[in-house]
């Protein structure tokens, strides 16, 4: 299978994409990825997966999802950018493995160290898709 993966926007590696890899990688599948923020101007990016995922982290992202969403519109979106309900379980991935070969200059290892939120600041999601803060 063909897997195509795409980064809507964000500076650091995305985690659920990483999973996301591991998981497909795992069964043998074919992994392909694009880091898209400025536009989506080809059909070429997408190439002819048989699936594709992406992930939006900024509200602001909005309108690249649904141009994307309209070239592809069976894409597997999520993300607090597009849909904070949207769970890597939901879609059949269930590892805590990380895939780093998405970004190979990309030095460090990524995880959290707490969840959740004390704060409740306007802008912010944390505290909607993870609760209050749990160590």
């Amino acid at each position: 299978m063909k897997v195509r993966l795409i980064q809507m926007d964000g500076k650091i590696p995305n985690i659920a994409l990483m999973k996301i890899a591991a998981h497909h990688r795992a069964k043998g599948d074919e992994i392909s990825f694009a880091w898209v923020e400025r536009g989506i101007q080809a059909r070429h990016i997408w190439g002819s997966p048989d699936v594709i995922y992406a992930s939006a982290i900024f509200e602001k992202t909005r309108p690249l999802v649904e141009q994307l969403r309209m070239a592809c519109p069976n894409a597997i979106v999520g993300g607090s950018g597009w849909d904070e309900k949207v769970k890597l379980f939901d879609v059949g991935v269930t590892t805590l493995e990380q895939d780093y070969s998405l970004y190979p200059s990309w030095s460090q290892s990524i995880g959290f160290s707490q969840r959740g939120c004390r704060l409740a600041c306007k802008f912010c999601k944390v505290p909607v898709m993870e609760g209050r803060f749990q160590k």
